[in-house]
Parts: structure tokens; sequence; C-alpha cells
């Protein structure tokens, strides 16, 4: 397994002085956000090769994006209109590639019926239009993908290229058990994002309510041998390298033991 600096801990930075921080904090690989976060790789003054140019001059491999969600809805209304919302998804998919990643993350939509006959078409047809390609579905507390059931009901009606991101934040926050979400699903988990607490982080990573040394046995396994992402959301206890930097050092002794 590979770590990876998520710029969720430093989100008003844009890309250079992210990517300072991550190098700083000790990590050689990054994952960003295609929304949310100053980083993004979408901005008026930016393009693709200058984003790929920071990425290769800062020695940082670029591990994620994560996309737009599928949620069946134009992005300004509350419309239902499942082919507007494809466009936007693949052509975030596109943008994936031409930063030389062949998977996205994303989520869905509201917790309603409509959205998850919207999530798994929309999901199916952006595979289809995009051979060779992942996409990494992940749990958000409140999104129609929140917990175990709602992966059960999806997870069989959807292309085998559709993975699960499991982010271990979002259950605790939506109460949902972690571990046996990770056994149910470890043959099909293609993403795992790490954190430990809800909201802000008060405490120094590793002491919040997340056993990550039972999570790992899990993952191992089942096999599991891709990136474990160290997410922090408003640090409150240090600077996000200090915090960043602990973070990766208690699950690298993790790892080794």
């Amino acid at each position: 397994m590979n770590l990876s600096f998520s710029t969720t801990a430093c989100p008003k930075a844009e890309l250079p002085e992210a990517l300072e921080i991550c190098a700083a904090a000790g990590f050689d690989k990054i994952e960003l956000f295609r929304t949310w976060t100053e980083s993004s790789p979408v901005h008026d003054d930016t393009s693709v090769p200058m984003v790929r140019d920071r990425l290769d001059t800062a020695g940082v491999t670029l591990t994620g994006l994560n996309i737009r969600n599928i949620t069946g809805r134009k992005s300004d209304s509350d419309e239902r209109n499942l082919g507007y919302n494809l466009r936007q998804v693949t052509w975030d998919m596109h943008l994936a590639s031409a930063l030389r990643l062949s998977s996205a993350n994303t989520k869905g939509g509201q917790r309603t019926d409509e959205a998850l006959e919207d999530l798994i078409e929309g999901v199916n047809t952006a595979l289809e239009r995009m051979e060779d390609f992942t996409l990494n579905l992940g749990n958000h507390a409140g999104n129609r993908l929140e917990g175990l059931d709602d992966f059960k009901a999806i997870m069989p009606n959807v292309n085998d290229r559709a993975k699960i991101l499991l982010d271990t934040g979002h259950l605790l926050t939506a109460g949902e058990a972690i571990l046996p979400f990770a056994e149910a699903f470890a043959d099909r988990i293609g993403l795992v994002h790490l954190r430990d607490q809800k909201g802000e982080t008060p405490v120094p990573f590793g002491e919040g309510d997340l056993p990550f040394d039972d999570l790992i046995k899990i993952l191992t396994g089942a096999g599991y041998d891709g990136t474990l992402v160290i997410e922090l959301e408003k640090v409150t206890w240090g600077e996000p390298a200090e915090a960043a930097a602990t973070a990766r050092e208690h699950i690298e002794n993790l790892l080794a033991s």
C-alpha cells in the first residue's frame, strides 16, 4: 500500500503551495479535488500541461482526482437531467486521463429512489464511454451512497470497473460501522480515504475513533495494495504539514508492524 496526501489539509492553498505542504509533510504523492479546494487543476489561468509540470517539478505523483458527483441533476438547479450531469462527469474523467490517471473518484446525489436509478445508469453509461477507466464510488454522510445498505443496492448493478472508495471519516459521521463495511466489500475496494474523526480534527491522527490496525488487517487480507489517502479537515491542534507528517508516520508504523 502507498500513502497519499489529501489537500483537505490545506483547502485554501493553490496547487504550488499545496505541493510544498505535501513535500514538507514527507509525502511524494497527492490527491486533488475538481471542486472544493483551491488546489483544483481547474483554474482560468491554469492548463493541464501546467499542472503536470508543477507535479513533475515538485517530484510528486498525482494518485487521484475527486470529480463532480453523479447526481442526475443540473448543477445550477434541481432539474432532473442525467444527460447534462453526465457531460460534466465525463469531462472530468477526461481531465483525469489527461493528468495521467486511469481512475477518478465520484459520489452520488440525494437520498431518493430517483437518484439511485440515475446513479446506476450514470455509472454504467460513463464507463461505457471510457474504456480502461475506473470510477471509485465514495460513501458520504447524507449522500445517496451513505453506508453498507446503499452499496449493497448499487454494486451488483454496476460495471465491474466501478469500485468503492471507502471513506472512513464519512462512515464515522454517518454512524456506520467501518470494519463490517470493509469486510463486506473488501474485494471491490479501489481506494481508501483515512480519517479517524468527525468534522474538525482536534487531536493528532491515530487518537480518534478508528482502529486503523484492524482496518489495515482486513485490507491486507483481501489483497488490497492500492492507495491510502490521509485526510485531515479543519486541523485545530497544529499546522497542516505538521499534522499530515504525524498522520503519515502513524500509518507507516502500522504498515511496518
